[in-house]
């Protein structure tokens, strides 16, 4: 159970004997919380971030003071495990039962604020969203959470041998403790060894505590398209393309212009096919929301955006769309049904065989033309 406020707590008494009403320490306690209540944070936010900077200013009292209301609201076990640490070290120094070197606890606090290891992430993220057939096999799953927005499948270069996927963290902007984590998204690149994915490691396209997600490999794997919020973006975020060189490494990120990108968000991009370019966007003309839009890329010419019109496209949110041949199907992924929950929605294409559809311009726009669509948007890319 939250507490409601910390003149509650106090109200009720502490079970450290020490006075907490008429003493200065006690009332800047009660104006800290207050403070931060006002901002908006959460309780738990509150114990946790005073507990964090009283512990590195070394106001040991206070810091065993924030940590002790901090285990009363916290069941996760190891979470309860990492706070009764700093709890025994800061009401140990307090009552003067620990003399030793003070530890340096700024590491510690700094992995308070990121999520799970990029290994985790990429054993759920491969296991359920890779499929052989291109159908795309994500659950529905809330958006509340920070990885609760639709995640794409993991970008697999053609000879099968790197993979690209995105992780969300939550980040401490460099502030201070005070200010609130964000969500922050990192790239990654596995390696397929022996048919095994190892040798994870973070993709710097990015300046720190900027984002970099959604990332899709040209059919050739000599390029590697993703979103960015990156500075220098034309609106929210941008789609940026970087060369993938042959020893691995990646050439310097470029924005793909506005032209392609708008003054709102850009992204999502993923390949349909050898040069079939589908992203979203809400910076343009559309049905409402997240539309999908596609722009024939080969090599280095990029031809018109085009609206893919409204048998894919919702007055809600569309991330992103799929074909299986196997099942004469086309799919997108929508909020469409419930803005909360993302989803997956089937359409027939008017296009009986999907197989070409998957590799010619053409017989996409023909199979997703409908009379009734919405105008297409006159969007050219112009390479430089």
């Amino acid at each position: 159970m939250l507490y409601v406020g910390i003149t509650e707590v106090v109200a009720q008494g502490d079970a450290d004997p020490r006075p907490i009403f008429g003493d200065k320490q006690a009332a800047q306690r009660i104006d800290d919380y207050l403070n931060l209540l006002n901002q908006g944070y959460s309780e738990i936010e509150i114990f946790q971030d005073l507990g964090n900077a009283n512990l590195l200013s070394e106001n040991y009292e206070s810091a065993a003071f924030w940590y002790e209301r901090l285990l009363q609201n916290t069941v996760d076990p190891n979470q309860r495990k990492r706070f009764q640490e700093r709890f025994v070290y800061a009401d140990g120094k307090t009552k003067g039962k620990i003399t030793q070197v003070k530890k340096d606890w700024s590491k510690v606090i700094m992995d308070d604020y990121r999520t799970s290891s990029p290994e985790q992430y990429f054993k759920y993220t491969s296991s359920e969203v890779v499929s052989n057939d291109n159908s795309l096999k994500r659950p529905s799953r809330s958006r509340k959470s920070i990885n609760s927005d639709y995640m794409p499948k993991l970008a697999i270069t053609a000879d099968g041998k790197t993979a690209f996927f995105s992780k969300a963290s939550l980040l401490k902007p460099e502030t201070g403790i005070f200010s609130k984590s964000e969500v922050v998204y990192e790239l990654y690149r596995a390696k397929n060894i022996e048919g095994e994915w190892k040798y994870i490691e973070k993709v710097d396209v990015c300046p720190k505590h900027f984002s970099a997600k959604h990332p899709t490999v040209s059919a050739d794997g000599k390029q590697l398209f993703f979103a960015s919020n990156m500075p220098g973006t034309y609106g929210k975020f941008d789609i940026y393309v970087a060369t993938i060189e042959g020893d691995g490494t990646l050439g310097q990120p470029k924005n793909l212009g506005d032209k392609v990108n708008t003054r709102k968000d850009d992204m999502y991009p993923s390949f349909i096919n050898g040069s079939t370019l589908v992203f979203a966007s809400n910076g343009r003309k559309g049905q409402g929301g997240l539309d999908l839009f596609a722009v024939t890329v080969n090599n280095n010419r990029v031809g018109q955006t085009r609206n893919l019109g409204n048998r894919v496209n919702s007055r809600y949110d569309d991330f992103a769309l799929t074909f299986s041949a196997s099942k004469g199907l086309g799919f997108v992924v929508s909020n469409r049904g419930d803005k909360e929950t993302v989803s997956q929605y089937a359409f027939a294409p008017k296009e009986s065989n999907l197989a070409t559809v998957e590799k010619d311009d053409q017989k996409l726009w023909n199979a997703l033309n409908d009379k009734n669509q919405t105008e297409y948007s006159s969007t050219v890319f112009e390479d430089e």
